[in-house]
């Protein structure tokens, strides 16, 4: 009761108070004391936390307008040091906004977030970055003259932190890891009183710390961070989390429920009756291959007119998730054996082991999407590729499971082959407490639809993460950064500790999804995309096209409808057998797996692919240009009068689509320059031409599984020492 009334006492106070932005060197900082401290529950830890949720951010600027150097013959972009002009610090707290203070230079915005922790009750404060990689950069100097070296870190990969804690109790953390989207996106999802203050802000105007704001720019800075912790709010509330508690990636929602059913169903027992070996698990590494994008090989580069129609997978990979077999045992060593063998027994029995093949090729060069993925090869002499895809060799080596190596086996021939290093297990379902799990996730999901967009955004992420938790690597690379220079390094482990690392997180009682079921859900998934393209082109004849794939669509000329609805009907008795079914909404039925197609929004009158990841097609329900190009913003359409332009050789102008290119500029010290700007370290951003090629010898899987932009990254919340 006197917890309760010291709450409501609190709440009260501000209330009263009522919220405002002021100058941070005019503020009382003694207002904040009104704002307790917890402590975290359960684990030994008698450390107190601030119950508040603080967003910082900064507004940078060049020094002086964009110049052209000369490089090697070329014009391009001089970067030059850039600072830091202005910053926001939005403190919420019992519900409420208390205050945004602002200023100028970034050693003012490291003394007033000093000035919040030392008046705060507790002995640790979170401070959120919305894209932490671009401000730490800015203020890195700053910090470590006030507060020291951090006392430990955790980057993905260089100048991409997950958090970042120094030994006075302030840890920065990045709400954009945590979102995975915008900060205007974020804010538009939860539905937030305060959105971004879009367009008041002139990024091209060189600033200096001695400027005064307009009411546009003081509404553009306070909105930034006033979004952010009202988002953040709203996020902890649907999650019903305290501060100390809020997961640091998007996967740490569906981590943590899966740990919880995992105990009270003996999920760890279940894991370790099918936990791989070290060698087991490198031959993992070798077999997990990720989607499948390819394009058409026939039609690169050729304008296809007429009607063009895409089918989308339905959830694709919770779909298989509940609907096939996996591994559930430990994997045996077996006799080596003919392919033939392992796909007579493939029912029952999982495989993985190494396919030798003797001058395999392509059985028919009417097959559009070849299979046999380069990248992932042991060993290949003398390869035919087409972007990433082999089409003939005279020798290769590649580990498969039966499932891949099924679609091998219908697409090649071969003079001579043999399967070595065989091991199998026995399948089965997934465990219900796991598959239980994601079909009540799709369940909510579809409920919260048009209801609760918070929620419905929250249960859409947890579903899609349920497959990205089943390929968290067990070993992780450790990335330092260098604090004197600036650079990331990523640590050289030995064999030894490699394989220590590995048994250390197989031992952990929290590790309970075996790599295995992430492995063969994206073989099932591959296998029911080339399914797809079969049927939808009766077998690859002349009469229909498969013109392109990506993961879980597929683009069709004239597909065959019938055999379409025949493979969804199909989906629907798997699902079922399983004991599964649709999500049920008056007299309409969503079913997880099948292919659908959305009318106009999924037909194209005009289309062009000049790879994987690179097509244009107009959309037959706005008449418009819409682009798919690694790399470049949707936008960049605009750059694009007439789908014939969309070739090799188009440049994507940096200035149309926005699309940056990122300068680390690294000083050996802080200084002023001559208009008395504190500068320290810095990125300058300058507007990035693409150019768009054809096919190309990589595979944009593994590039895309490389994840240098923002998708969903998946990291172990064990490795965040929380």
């Amino acid at each position: 009761m006197l917890i309760g009334n010291i709450i409501k006492n609190n709440e009260a106070f501000y209330q009263s108070q009522g919220y405002s932005m002021q100058p941070w060197d005019s503020y009382d900082y003694n207002l904040l004391d009104h704002i307790r401290c917890i402590k975290k529950a359960g684990r030994g830890d008698n450390s107190t936390f601030n119950d508040c949720i603080i967003m910082a951010d900064t507004e940078t600027s060049k020094k002086r307008k964009m110049e052209y150097a000369l490089k090697n013959g070329k014009k391009v972009i001089q970067a030059y040091d850039n600072h830091v002009v202005a910053f926001t610090v939005s403190i919420r707290a019992y519900g409420m906004n208390i205050v945004t203070l602002f200023g100028h230079k970034p050693s003012e915005l490291v003394e007033c977030l000093t000035l919040i922790h030392n008046v705060l009750p507790g002995k640790k404060t979170t401070v959120y970055f919305h894209n932490l990689s671009y401000d730490y950069t800015f203020i890195r100097k700053f910090l470590f003259r006030s507060w020291g070296h951090p006392e430990s870190a955790l980057n993905v990969k260089s100048h991409d932190p997950i958090y970042i804690r120094f030994g006075n109790g302030i840890e920065l953390r990045d709400s954009l890891i945590l979102f995975q989207r915008s900060l205007d996106k974020v804010a538009k999802d939860f539905n937030v009183e305060h959105q971004k203050a879009l367009g008041k802000w002139d990024y091209d105007k060189i600033r200096h710390q001695s400027d005064s704001f307009s009411p546009e720019e003081l509404e553009y800075i306070e909105h930034d961070t006033l979004a952010g912790v009202e988002a953040l709010d709203a996020f902890r509330i649907a999650l019903n989390k305290r501060i100390y508690a809020i997961p640091y990636t998007a996967t740490g929602i569906p981590r943590e429920q899966t740990k919880l059913r995992a105990e009270k169903n003996h999920g760890r027992d279940t894991f370790k009756k099918q936990a791989p070996t070290f060698e087991q698990y490198k031959k993992l590494l070798w077999l997990y291959h990720g989607g499948f994008t390819h394009a058409n090989r026939h039609l690169i580069a050729l304008i296809l007119k007429g009607l063009i129609e895409c089918f989308d997978f339905k959830s694709s990979y919770p779909y298989v998730l509940l609907s096939e077999k996996y591994p559930m045992h430990k994997f045996a060593k077996f006799k080596n054996v003919p392919l033939s063998y392992v796909i007579k027994n493939s029912e029952n029995y999982a495989w993985m082991f190494k396919l030798v093949m003797i001058n395999p090729r392509l059985k028919s060069d009417d097959i559009p999407m070849p299979a046999l993925q380069k990248s992932k090869c042991v060993k290949t002499v003398n390869a035919d590729v087409d972007n990433g895809r082999i089409l003939a060799a005279s020798y290769v080596e590649i580990y498969l499971n039966e499932i891949d190596a099924s679609i091998i086996l219908e697409q090649y021939e071969w003079d001579a082959h043999l399967c070595v290093e065989v091991e199998r297990a026995k399948k089965d379902y997934l465990p219900r407490w796991f598959t239980d799990y994601i079909f009540e996730l799709f369940i909510q999901k579809e409920d919260l639809r048009d209801i609760d967009p918070i929620l419905y955004t929250l249960k859409k992420g947890e579903l899609n993460s349920c497959y990205g938790m089943c390929v968290q690597r067990y070993i992780r690379p450790t990335i330092d950064e260098d604090y004197d220079t600036g650079d990331y390094n990523v640590r050289e482990i030995t064999p030894e500790e490699e394989r220590k690392e590995f048994y250390s997180y197989v031992e952990k009682q929290k590790t309970v999804l075996p790599y295995q079921w992430g492995v063969w859900c994206t073989s099932y998934a591959m296998r029911n995309l080339f399914t797809l393209g079969k049927l939808a082109t009766d077998n690859y004849s002349k009469d229909r096209t498969w013109v392109y794939s990506d993961t879980d669509s597929g683009y069709f000329i004239n597909p065959n409808h019938e055999a379409i609805n025949a493979y969804n009907e199909e989906c629907k008795k798997k699902l079922m057998a399983n004991g599964y079914g649709p999500y049920k909404k008056g007299d309409s039925e969503v079913w997880l797996g099948v292919a659908e197609h959305d009318g106009k929004k999924d037909e194209y009158s005009e289309y062009v692919t000049v790879g994987a990841k690179r097509y244009c097609g107009r959309c037959l329900k706005d008449n418009e240009l819409h682009i798919t190009v690694a790399g470049v913003p949707k936008k960049g359409a605009a750059c694009l009068k007439d789908i014939s332009e969309f070739r090799k050789g188009l440049i994507f102008s940096g200035a149309v689509t926005g699309k940056k290119t990122h300068t680390y500029r690294y000083v050996n010290d802080i200084y002023l320059d001559e208009h008395g700007n504190e500068t320290g370290d810095s990125v300058d951003l300058s507007p990035c031409d693409y150019l768009l090629d054809e096919t190309e010898t990589y595979d944009w899987d593994e590039l895309m599984q490389m994840q240098e932009w923002y998708p969903v990254r998946e990291i172990s919340e064990e490795w965040l020492d929380v």
